[in-house]
């Protein structure tokens, strides 16, 4: 009785175990898995093949992109994204890029067409490489403005008008991207050494 019990917790340890050890992985195949059936829609056995084929290649070469460095002694995995804040940052991110689409088409119809186009330099504050790809990415998803070049911590983004520059150099993007990596920081000391290029 007493080995049967013995085993079985060292069964329960291994689970836990396993779990602990591979829970990156099963994590990122559920969602790989779940983002596949919502753009998929088909489950007829030759598309589940095809999405097992798709999802396990996807795995594989981001888990071998993970071990090239970024930058100089900055590895991918230097840090951990918070979940959760990332998941409020991301219905975040897509109500400025709703709000962004609107404004841009408001700007395009108007009669006057009212576009100030610009260069924007500005340094920005991020704890990691990865973070600043976070940072560009999101500011070329927002309608309006574009990330044209990323040296070290300094942006050179274009910007359609000055309202869509104000937003950008606000700092309100930038310390909630830092926010992903439990960075507290405040939105107007994020950004900083600001040009502006007007065409």
């Amino acid at each position: 009785m007493l080995q049967r019990l013995n085993m079985s917790g060292q069964n329960v340890m291994q689970a836990e175990s396993f779990w602990l050890r591979h829970r990156g992985l099963i994590l990122q195949a559920l969602i790989l898995t779940a983002v596949w059936f919502i753009l998929s829609g088909r489950l007829d056995l030759i598309y589940l093949f095809w999405g097992f084929i798709s999802i396990a290649f996807t795995m594989w070469l981001f888990n071998r992109l993970r071990s090239i460095p970024l930058a100089d002694h900055e590895p991918y995995g230097s840090t951990r994204i918070i979940i959760p804040r990332l998941i409020v940052y991301l219905v975040w991110l897509v109500g400025e890029i709703i709000k962004s689409g609107v404004y841009v088409t408001y700007v395009i119809l108007h009669p006057k067409m009212p576009i100030q186009p610009m260069l924007v330099r500005f340094t920005s504050k991020q704890p990691n490489v990865l973070a600043r790809v976070i940072l560009g990415n999101s500011i070329t998803l927002t309608p309006g403005t574009i990330t044209l070049d990323i040296q070290g911590d300094r942006f050179v983004v274009h910007a359609l008008t000055r309202d869509t520059e104000e937003g950008l150099v606000s700092g309100d993007m930038e310390s909630r991207v830092a926010q992903l990596y439990v960075q507290v920081c405040k939105a107007e000391d994020m950004c900083y050494d600001i040009d502006l290029t007007t065409s």
